[in-house]
């Protein structure tokens, strides 16, 4: 065991309820278990099979409160030169990072999901590892891959929604995390519905946005239609959100079957009912040329 892969810290939930510093079983129990959950699924969506998470928990009592200490180890599978080999190299390879992407220690996941206030996300581009999450049309933030792995996934959201549940309970107000004589973290009950595992059946999985180069196949002029484009490999139909571009179309602007748009094209790729879809849409079009000519020798 690596020191690295092991933290410690203590788990608050606080309010008028727990004044005598007790709290019932039936609200913790599940509170503890869905911790236990939520640190597994997130070590699981972003290490796969090369690590393991373990959540240790021993009791404690603080003043007005009632608090858990809770140990969240990750054994790294295999030796130390896995790290620097295949997919090991990727991960996220200690506790800290997981309670940072969560967002106990950190920005990450609760960051997000508070910014979003229960919306989902207007686009999220990415770049490398990092990614801008347009929260509307002119606000973004940017955060790591690996905050947008979690919060794509439909375990790590349940469990955490989980885990903040007794906030639903009368009389307790707050959920904190506290490391050393800091605290960290600090949710309150009026809060519990931004962080809400699925805003509806729909997961996405995918959502990017590339600047492409489409050839027009056939244009639909009728509010609402998607246009026909291809890009070279296959054809596909794409929606139009770009307003400028759309006054031009509805002031007269020639647009005809092989014209050229350079856009920024957004594909969205989402399971629901055990179905994976693939949506396009153009938000942006950089640039309308006439028909690729033929280069004459």
């Amino acid at each position: 065991m690596f020191p690295s892969n092991r933290k410690k810290f203590h788990v608050v939930f606080d309010g008028p309820a727990l004044a005598e510093h007790r709290m019932d079983i039936r609200d913790l129990a599940p509170a503890l278990v869905a911790i236990a959950d939520l640190f597994t699924a997130a070590n699981r969506t972003l290490n796969g099979d090369a690590a393991e998470m373990r959540v240790e928990v021993s009791a404690s009592f603080k003043a007005g409160s009632f608090g858990i200490d809770l140990t969240a180890a990750q054994d790294l599978l295999g030796q130390l030169r896995d790290l620097f080999a295949g997919d090991h190299a990727s991960a996220v390879s200690n506790a800290l990072a997981i309670l940072g992407a969560v967002g106990f220690t950190g920005a990450g996941l609760i960051a997000l999901l508070r910014k979003l206030a229960g919306k989902r996300p207007v686009r999220i581009e990415q770049a490398g590892e990092e990614a801008r999450v347009w929260i509307t049309e002119t606000e973004s933030i940017e955060v790591g891959m690996d905050v947008i792995r979690l919060y794509r996934s439909r375990a790590v959201r349940t469990s955490l929604e989980k885990t903040l549940s007794p906030l639903a309970r009368e009389g307790i107000d707050h959920f904190g995390i506290v490391m050393g004589d800091n605290v960290v973290l600090d949710i309150h009950a009026n809060e519990i519905e931004t962080f809400r595992g699925a805003i509806d059946d729909q997961e996405i999985v995918s959502d990017v946005t590339t600047r492409k180069v489409l050839l027009i196949e056939s244009v639909v002029f009728k509010e609402g239609n998607k246009w026909r484009v291809h890009d070279g490999s296959s054809a596909f139909h794409a929606a139009i959100e770009d307003d400028a571009f759309l006054a031009r179309v509805d002031a007269g602007e020639r647009f005809g079957k092989s014209d050229v748009l350079v856009v920024d094209l957004r594909q969205t790729q989402t399971i629901a009912g055990g179905k994976l879809t693939t949506d396009f849409c153009i938000t942006k079009v950089v640039e309308h040329k006439k028909p690729l000519q033929d280069c004459l020798l």
